[in-house]
């Protein structure tokens, strides 16, 4: 969390110095180096974080091979990026910004989080993400200053880094005594069975950040600017998504080889939760997303507002559908829960220009929720067919209906101001809840009475019960 607030505070510092143009100039170059740094994981991290925790004996020959690995995806990566940058037409900013990112993608292969999270080791791995993003921010505070040094972000980049990886080389050698040598371990097994992973990932990324670098060939720098700030804060608030359903795979993965209703129960539970933590979430996130916008990045952003309204659907979609995503994983059925991605990747660069084309840059954030929802139908199919899963109907019935009714109360109140219409919206979804919830009611007046006593008696019965 806080890496992440330090990363969105630099980012829009660096949106309100420079404006729009350049904005968009930085984030379609972005957008190239997170793809690209996909290429050089290609999900060799969680495979080898996975592959540490089972057998830590094998540590030092996997690391070996994984850096291997991932110098040699490197060095496509890097060379892909270069033929990008110099092979199309682009203004020279964006120019400059990609052939330093190309420099950056070198140092990737020695970034060791994934091996500390094998040991289970996660303050550890807190620490170094706090430690590259704390880098990045130092330089983008202190070095840009006016648009023209906006190449200073992609040494902002590289300095982050090298930062990193110089602290996790240093704590993996203290720690466990794994030493980098300068020697070739490359592994063709290794790279076969990450695969799949990493295809997953590359595919859920050409959604997202593919979007921006579409956008880029079709639209105005400023119009990628502000689709690129709403991104933004589409990602960093997703990666809660991803630690959320992170922590709750080893718990599908037990439940499920179990053979009886225990996982059922598990996805149940867990989806009745989130169904009704995404009501107010995202009533308010779609309600306030203008004045989101102009309050992190300034009013020149407001544009970006369509946008960020139609990403706050996509996250709910995504929150739930990852029930049945991850419990495709869990089960083995990895396969699977990559081809969703897949569909839901290329339903996106179907519609991003022909709704582009249609409704503008509000189009462009309607596709990804549409490419969502089909993830979401993908990988509901195959889970009822695969694992048999049942009853969600039943747990999502209510909460639609509390989003219906938000929809009925913002349209019948259109002579409001948008604050006071938000405020009244999601107090009646919040007195529904109530209301409709009995169980929510019940844990409202326990956490009343008792705030920080019930909190961690609740955590801790349900990670009991549930085998957490």
């Amino acid at each position: 969390m806080l890496s992440k607030v330090i990363t969105f505070a630099a980012i829009a510092y660096l949106a309100r110095v420079v404006g729009p143009t350049a904005y968009g100039y930085f984030e379609f170059a972005a957008a190239a180096l997170f793809c690209a740094g996909l290429i050089v994981d290609q999900g060799l991290g969680p495979y080898g974080a996975r592959e540490i925790a089972r057998a830590p004996a094998h540590a030092k020959a996997l690391v070996q091979q994984i850096v291997t690995l991932r110098f040699v995806l490197a060095l496509i990566a890097m060379v892909a990026v270069v033929a990008f940058a110099v092979a199309l037409e682009h203004p020279p900013l964006v120019t400059q910004l990609l052939l330093i990112y190309a420099l950056d993608l070198l140092w990737m292969p020695l970034l060791l989080q994934w091996v500390f999270q094998g040991y289970d080791q996660m303050r550890t791995v807190a620490v170094l993400n706090i430690v590259r993003q704390t880098l990045f921010a130092v330089v983008v505070f202190i070095g840009v200053r006016a648009a023209s040094q906006i190449w200073l972000v992609a040494v902002a980049e590289g300095v982050g880094i090298v930062g990193a990886a110089a602290y996790g080389i240093y704590r993996a050698h203290r720690d466990f005594g794994l030493r980098l040598e300068f020697k070739i371990n490359f592994s063709l097994r290794v790279l076969r069975e990450s695969l799949p992973i990493g295809l997953s990932q590359i595919f859920w990324v050409v959604r997202m950040y593919g979007a921006i670098l579409m956008l880029g060939l079709i639209a105005p720098a400023s119009e990628v600017g502000y689709f690129g700030a709403a991104m933004r804060i589409f990602v960093a608030l997703h990666a809660f998504i991803y630690l959320y359903f992170f922590n709750l795979l080893p718990s599908l993965a037990r439940t499920w080889r179990q053979r009886d209703a225990s996982f059922d129960h598990l996805m149940a539970r867990s989806m009745w939760l989130v169904a009704w933590a995404c009501l107010p979430i995202v009533v308010a996130w779609v309600m306030l997303a203008p004045a989101v916008m102009t309050a992190a990045y300034g009013s020149q952003f407001l544009a970006g507002g369509a946008v960020l309204a139609w990403l706050g659907l996509a996250f709910g979609a995504a929150w739930l559908d990852g029930h049945y995503r991850f419990g495709l994983i869990a089960a083995g059925q990895q396969n699977a829960e990559m081809l969703a991605q897949l569909g839901g990747a290329l339903l996106a660069i179907a519609l991003i220009p022909l709704l582009y084309a249609r409704f503008a840059l509000g189009g462009v954030g309607l596709a990804l929720c549409v490419a969502e929802c089909a993830v979401w139908g993908i990988a509901w199919g195959v889970a009822r067919a695969r694992l048999r899963v049942r009853g969600e109907f039943g747990l999502l019935l209510r909460p639609a209906l509390g989003a219906l009714l938000a929809v009925v109360v913002f349209w019948s109140m259109s002579n409001v101001g948008a604050l006071e219409r938000a405020a009244v919206v999601i107090f009646v979804v919040t007195l529904f809840m109530l209301v409709v919830a009995s169980d929510l009611r019940r844990l409202m007046r326990q956490v009343v009475s008792n705030p920080s006593r019930h909190v961690r008696e609740r955590i801790a019965q349900w990670m009991r019960v549930h085998s957490v």
